[in-house]
């Protein structure tokens, strides 16, 4: 998507493109974890909530090289008023947008401003969920995961609060896209205590931000790294003849929407 515009430039010219290994932290085992660990009341609750419409989503394989492939051909355009929260790229014979546009209509998540009182919410860490099912200094993804995994059949937890779990497992595991090993959001697990509150919460904006952030950034300098690492007569093994590095937030939307 984006219309008539006029290619002005690439930012890494096609002759210093470069093979790569790219990791993406974006990860759909969230969803065969919820649908395995909550009853069928409780998967109704979810399907309520503002990220109930991904549990339609089966079988989302990432590749990595299909996005760096797209990533090398990122361009300058012409007359782009708003290009500050634009990515371009050149493919083909035209150029596509990223945009929130874009990644609203892919991922189905809302956008807007966020309030005094969320800006406040961002530096609270201590939260009823978090007192009462992880006691641990630091929550992080992989343990948010490892209790879903190990969870026992017919517990006894509410139904309100596996949701609201369950809520927080994909947004950490599939939407935020980070390495299992970060901490969670803390403030998160304060805002889902409140399910209108955290339905009502910009997601879209939210996660948009952290994906155009890392998009925006993760090949900077990477061309010429690579060049000086292996310059002409430089004995290297082929198999570490690439460059590697870290793609973070909702990858799979800018996947979908580049091969569409």
């Amino acid at each position: 998507m984006g219309g008539q515009k006029l290619l002005e430039s690439l930012k890494i010219k096609e002759c210093d493109r470069f093979p790569s290994r790219v990791s993406g932290y974006c990860n759909w085992d969230s969803i065969k974890l919820i649908k395995s660990c909550l009853s069928e009341k409780q998967l109704d609750m979810f399907k309520a909530t503002c990220f109930g419409h991904f549990l339609n989503v089966s079988d989302m394989v990432l590749s990595g090289q299909f996005c760096h492939h797209i990533l090398l051909r990122e361009c300058h355009v012409k007359n782009d008023e708003e290009n500050s929260s634009h990515l371009w790229y050149h493919v083909g014979n035209g150029v596509i947008r990223f945009s929130p546009v874009e990644f609203c209509l892919v991922s189905g998540l809302t956008f807007g401003e966020y309030s005094e009182s969320t800006s406040n919410l961002f530096k609270r860490k201590n939260s009823r969920l978090r007192r009462s099912y992880f006691q641990e200094s630091k929550v992080s993804v992989k343990m948010v995961v490892d209790w879903f995994r190990n969870l026992i059949p017919n517990n006894n937890n509410s139904d309100e609060d596996m949701v609201k779990l369950a809520l927080i497992l994909l947004l950490e595991m599939t939407l935020v896209g980070k390495d299992d090993r970060n901490a969670i959001l803390y403030w998160a697990l304060e805002l889902v205590d409140d399910l209108d509150a955290f339905n009502r919460f910009p997601w879209g904006s939210f996660i948009y931000a952290r994906t155009f952030n890392s998009l925006a950034s993760c090949l900077v300098g990477r061309d010429d790294k690579f060049k000086d690492k292996f310059k002409e007569g430089v004995d290297a093994p082929s198999k570490r003849k690439v460059e590697r590095y870290n793609v973070y937030g909702f990858l799979t939307a800018f996947q979908v929407m580049c091969d569409n």
